[in-house]
């Protein structure tokens, strides 16, 4: 009976990540602007890579992969919204802020 809940939960785990990656490439084309595609991808990549570690550790159990698996979600965890603000940092500062609003792709005279 344990093993229907440990895949349940992980199975679960497993489409929040995904549903979390997949709002993420939805936002990069929605959005009009970097800074908010920027903010779109960096809470989608760490709570993705979050929910999909959590999900392959329920399914395999706690061994020492898992100790590696927690490594590499702990490395996640502090390397990426710190790069992201870095970069979000340099794309204000150099002064491209909001000026026009069109999407990816989109020329100036799309309506």
């Amino acid at each position: 009976m344990t093993g229907w809940i440990c895949f349940a939960a992980s199975a679960v785990f497993a489409l929040l990540g995904m549903a979390s990656f997949l709002l993420a490439a939805v936002g990069v084309f929605r959005f009009d602007h970097v800074l908010y595609r920027m903010h779109a991808t960096a809470i989608a990549d760490t709570v993705g890579v979050a929910c999909l570690t959590l999900s392959a550790i329920i399914y395999i159990g706690v061994d020492f992969v898992s100790l590696k698996e927690l490594a590499v979600l702990a490395i996640t965890m502090l390397t990426s919204p710190v790069s992201t603000h870095l970069l979000a940092e340099i794309e204000y500062r150099m002064g491209n802020r909001k000026k026009e609003s069109r999407p990816i792709g989109g020329s100036k005279n799309d309506a």
